[in-house]
């Protein structure tokens, strides 16, 4: 359950060409990519589809900030823990600690290497799949 639960992939970004590539690699990774090209279209998504467990945010997406997508997430119990990958072509080490402390799990800079993506997403993956397996079974009524 864990697996078929983890392969889903929000892929947050407004700019289609970029979304297109992201959820071609991640279609031949054996992921299954969620589209969305706005923010409130993206946090719409995680607020219905508890099977998003891994997330790739463009910072600078219309409407609601991947930023605060992030924030949203992170004071949302009712939401199951997401893994979010901050995905920009913002590369100080300010914005990066931002987007870290704001809830972001992993930063990547635009462009970046499909094999590095491909391993980060490994690492999320196999983080809520170890969190999943590790949960205590529901209490008896």
């Amino acid at each position: 359950m864990a697996d078929v639960i983890s392969k889903k992939v929000l892929v947050a970004e407004d700019n289609a060409v970029v979304r297109k590539g992201l959820t071609n690699f991640l279609t031949k990774w054996g992921y299954t990519p969620v589209e969305a090209e706005t923010g409130d279209i993206a946090l719409g998504i995680l607020e219905k589809d508890q099977g998003v467990r891994l997330a790739i945010l463009d910072w600078n997406l219309p409407g609601l900030s991947g930023l605060q997508i992030c924030q949203q997430l992170r004071i949302r119990p009712q939401i199951p823990y997401v893994y979010i990958i901050m995905f920009s072509a913002r590369k100080s080490n300010e914005e990066k600690i931002l987007a870290l402390e704001g809830g972001a799990d992993d930063y990547l800079i635009k462009p970046c290497k499909p094999s590095e993506l491909r391993a980060r997403l490994g690492v999320g993956r196999r983080i809520i799949e170890t969190a999943l397996s590790c949960s205590p079974p529901p209490a008896a009524e």
